[in-house]
């Protein structure tokens, strides 16, 4: 069963790397401090089962075949974090 899951999260997040990819020239990705989150006793099962890590690695390999630029936490364009545009 564990294996079943693993797999549709790993299929998951493939096809959203490549529906990001497929619709923006330049992704910016916000550095999260996972382990701190998940510090959050409440919290911290649902934030490691999520896999955002693994998404992240998966969207850079993705968007390096496509030549779409991943920015990690800096926004050249936006001089604060409130004036961020995002869209999913």
């Amino acid at each position: 069963m564990h294996q079943h899951i693993a797999r549709q999260r790993e299929d998951f997040h493939y096809k959203t790397a490549h529906k990001l990819v497929k619709e923006y020239d330049m992704i910016a990705v916000e550095n999260l401090n996972i382990r701190g989150l998940a510090k959050n006793t409440k919290l911290s099962k649902s934030i490691y089962d999520v896999g955002w890590g693994n998404f992240i690695e998966k969207l850079n390999a993705v968007a390096v075949k496509r030549g779409v630029h991943i920015s990690r936490g800096e926004w050249p364009f936006a001089p604060t974090p409130s004036q961020y545009i995002t869209k999913l």
